[in-house]
């Protein structure tokens, strides 16, 4: 479901606002980290083990961005008001819910040469303990690595990392010296509220860190950045 509302400049302001709500499943088996081949492709129920959410999966995606132009201060002086009016602000926000994340055994238990086994369930809660550090995304004690002989259990995408959340804005203000000279201040200032978007958590049953999340996110992890700059026109 894809749903838009939008509001023509009008009045000094426009704003164009979308939402998603979707999902998406298939059965390919290349992954961003790799095959996600469990069983050899010629087996019985292959195809069931590399069936789930696509790497691109997200059920929920809201972006927002406007224009408004700010409104004119009611001043007198030319130099004045040469200074306050012609500012405009620029925004622009997303959030979208968290990618899906396979869990995955790090043992090739079932001597397929693979390497890409899943880990099992062992009946625990997935949440974690209560009072724990944000990064510690579930409760390990939910998995185990599989028995020798087996596949694991856990489907592929079973679960869902981290939501992501950005805010950018601008401020910007046009000099026009003459008809063809045009000077512009630009202020901008992305992540503005130094939002924190953590990647996926570590996956593997037999690695380092598992269950915790150690970085951030590959394309919205930057902290708060603010640049200044002036662009001349002629």
């Amino acid at each position: 479901m894809q749903l838009t509302l939008n509001r023509r400049f009008s009045k000094g302001f426009s704003v164009l606002a979308n939402y998603t709500w979707s999902k998406s499943l298939d059965n390919y088996p290349e992954a961003s980290h790799g095959s996600t081949e469990v069983i050899p492709f010629y087996l019985p129920d292959a195809d069931k083990m590399v069936y789930g959410p696509s790497n691109f999966d997200r059920r929920h995606r809201f972006v927002v961005s406007y224009v408004w132009e700010l409104p004119k201060a009611p001043v007198d002086n030319p130099f004045l008001r040469g200074a306050l009016h012609g500012w405009q602000a620029t925004g622009i926000g997303q959030y979208q819910t968290g990618a899906p994340f396979t869990i995955t055994s790090g043992r090739d238990n079932s001597f397929t040469g693979i390497g890409r086994d899943r880990a099992k369930f062992t009946g625990a809660s997935f949440e974690p303990a209560a009072g724990l550090d944000k990064t510690v995304w579930f409760n390990t004690a939910a998995f185990a690595v599989n028995d020798v002989g087996t596949f694991g259990t856990v489907g592929r995408g079973a679960f869902h990392g981290p939501h992501l959340f950005s805010w950018d804005m601008g401020l910007f203000k046009n000099f026009r010296f003459t008809e063809q000279v045009n000077l512009q201040f630009r202020a901008e200032f992305f992540n503005i509220f130094n939002q924190v978007n953590f990647n996926n958590p570590n996956t593997n049953v037999s690695g380092g860190g598992f269950g915790r999340i150690t970085s951030t996110h590959p394309n919205a992890g930057d902290p708060r950045i603010i640049q200044f700059g002036l662009k001349l026109v002629f």
